[in-house]
């Protein structure tokens, strides 16, 4: 018999099968672990069994596999599929991605590893109105409840934990991808309200290596809950019948790496391969999934539960004297108030004192701030050297705008009495118990609370709606909707600095409705999502002409639309969805011809860098 085998790597000249003899004393299935004899040299090495055959097209002699080196496969065939279109779609090599969908092997993790036993599973479903659509419905976008009920505990949590336990109770795997720790531990307090711990498989990127490698195993042997971040959308779940991903915008979803996957693509591709049930969900959709509602793909669904009160001001002072007064109030009554500050540290950004010009860096002319120990630091080369004299002459500076460790700092002198804290995403905070408290923190750091806050403070709101990204508007709204979601059944919401039909929308909290009109606006203008843009990074201006010819020279060339771009070595192209694919697959032959064919490549460079969904670039 022969073994086609692929190995994890993102080298273009290996991305095929390589084809393999072993004998019938030897187990191996799809997914195995094998050493190989590669090259001339005939060094060992470690790739996976992507297929057993009988023949083989190779017209040399086949080499044998040297061993099987885990008893326990690796991945599966649906997965290994999976791989196939992420690759194909992100115009990146198998090999690449498959690096994602493996984890390293720990030999001692390998001990003792038994199937999860599915009896003694809660044998009662709670009533559910996610779990009841999705009886008559295959794909779903959820707006949960935007409020927390009296457990403390999110509505889509609860919602996702028991519709796993509906699959679970009709022998199904449930797959659930969450951004980051934060809403990890929300699911799992969901988990552990329903009794669901012992039936679930936690596969999150800051665990262990040994956790993460056992857990990947356990996961293929059982039919279990299976949650985490981003790279679990790979898990080779047994017989999956559920998949669930929450807040798709959030852009933990995306990988920072080639080939730039994003957690909700990737789960599409894979509810169409094993034909699950899928749900999409967030307190304020994304541009993308609201494109997939209007194209019928997701079927809207709403829980809309109790709104706070909520109070929009014009003022641009960040805490003016309504707000300072109902704040003072709040921590007077030793209730817990949340301010969302955009930036942190003491400045976002600073200013010569005497001529008022916006002081750069003085390496890579990109902006400066200073950050929370006080130090001047680049946003692009993070310098941290004192600043030399301003061309008038001044050496003194001031900040244009204060950020949250400064607020903070004010704050603490203001209310002395009080416990105020800063979070940030580089010192986070998960959570305080502490009841008089005061929180300064930027978009995705805020804490969670007991009770939840009384107060919900937006201040940076019109410089959020206001930063030069296509995606400003749309990111904002998801970040306000997710600090108030965790405020108070009483909860008071203030937005500051917002006026006219923004002002109206908010007063409603009709977060839907503020992304559809941003979401129309895009569509009118040709713009993501509409469209795709992608962008290829290149090295030198040699290799960046050499590949805008050839994009040039395709039969492609007439539908495909070249952006300008602030970086000279960036090629931005807005292209069709229809076209995506061949785009791709454009994309992978010409770099591979071009890398081959570069004068300028330095050893082990990565000539071409693409990624074929580049928002940020607009």
């Amino acid at each position: 018999m022969i073994a086609a085998v692929r190995f994890a790597s993102p080298l273009p000249q290996l991305d095929r099968e390589y084809d393999y003899l072993f004998s019938s004393d030897i187990e191996l299935t799809v997914g195995s672990l094998v050493e190989v004899p590669f090259g001339s040299g005939k060094k060992p090495k470690l790739g996976i069994v992507v297929e057993i055959k009988s023949r083989s097209e190779h017209a040399g002699e086949l080499a044998s596999v040297s061993k099987v080196v885990s008893a326990f496969p690796q991945t599966s065939r649906s997965v290994l599929e999976l791989c196939s279109l992420v690759a194909a779609r992100q115009a990146s090599t198998f090999g690449e991605v498959l690096s994602f969908a493996i984890p390293k092997r720990f030999v001692r993790a390998e001990k003792n590893i038994e199937p999860k036993s599915l009896e003694n599973i809660p044998s009662v479903e709670r009533k559910s109105l996610l779990t009841d659509a999705l009886q008559g419905n295959q794909k779903v976008h959820f707006t949960p409840q935007l409020i927390s009920t009296s457990s403390g505990i999110p509505d889509w949590a609860i919602e996702f934990a028991n519709s796993a336990l509906h699959f679970l109770l009709k022998g199904k795997s449930s797959l659930i991808v969450l951004p980051d720790y934060r809403e990890v531990r929300h699911f799992e307090l969901a988990l552990q309200m329903l009794n669901l711990e012992s039936f679930s498989v936690r596969h999150v990127s800051t665990d262990s290596g040994s956790d993460r490698y056992r857990n990947h195993i356990l996961a293929s042997l059982s039919i279990a809950i299976n949650y985490g971040t981003r790279t679990s959308c790979f898990t080779p779940a047994k017989d999956l019948g559920f998949i669930a991903l929450w807040d798709d915008g959030d852009e933990s979803h995306i990988e920072q790496s080639s080939p730039y996957w994003n957690s909700r693509d990737v789960l599409l591709q894979r509810q169409q391969t094993e034909n699950t049930h899928l749900v999409i969900s967030s307190y304020s959709p994304s541009a993308e999934s609201l494109r997939l509602i209007d194209l019928g793909y997701l079927t809207p669904l709403t829980n809309p539960g109790s709104l706070p009160l909520v109070r929009v001001t014009e003022s641009f002072t960040r805490l003016d004297d309504e707000t300072f007064g109902l704040i003072s109030k709040k921590v007077s009554e030793r209730k817990p108030v949340l301010i969302q500050i955009a930036n942190s540290g003491w400045a976002s950004a600073i200013a010569c004192s005497k001529c008022k010009e916006l002081r750069k860096c003085p390496n890579c002319n990109s902006g400066i701030w200073i950050d929370p120990s006080g130090l001047y630091r680049c946003r692009i080369c993070k310098q941290v050297d004192s600043l030399p004299a301003c061309d008038c002459g001044s050496s003194n500076t001031r900040p244009v705008r204060i950020g949250a460790t400064a607020i903070a700092d004010q704050l603490r002198r203001s209310f002395p009495d009080a416990e105020v804290l800063e979070s940030s995403g580089d010192n986070p905070l998960v959570s305080t118990t502490a009841s008089a408290v005061l929180v300064v923190a930027t978009p995705g750091a805020e804490p969670d609370v007991a009770g939840g806050y009384d107060l919900v403070v937006v201040s940076d709101a019109a410089q959020m709606i206001g930063a030069p990204r296509l995606k400003a508007l749309e990111k904002a709204v998801g970040s306000w909707a997710n600090a108030i979601s965790k405020g108070s059944q009483n909860c008071v919401v203030i937005f500051v600095g917002i006026s006219g039909v923004l002002a109206e929308q908010l007063k409603n909290l009709d977060f839907k409705a503020i992304v559809r009109a941003d979401f129309q606006d895009r569509l009118s203008l040709g713009l993501p999502p509409s469209t795709r843009v992608a962008s290829v990074s290149v090295s030198n201006k040699a290799d960046f002409q050499e590949l805008k010819l050839g994009l040039e020279e395709s039969s492609l060339f007439q539908r495909l639309k070249f952006l300008p771009s602030a970086d000279h070595l960036t090629l931005v192209v807005d292209y069709q969805y229809a076209d995506g694919l061949a785009f791709a697959q454009l994309l992978t032959a010409l770099t591979s011809k071009l890398t081959g064919q570069s004068k300028h490549k330095k050893p082990g460079e990565r000539v071409y860098r693409i990624n074929m969904d580049d928002s940020k670039v607009i």
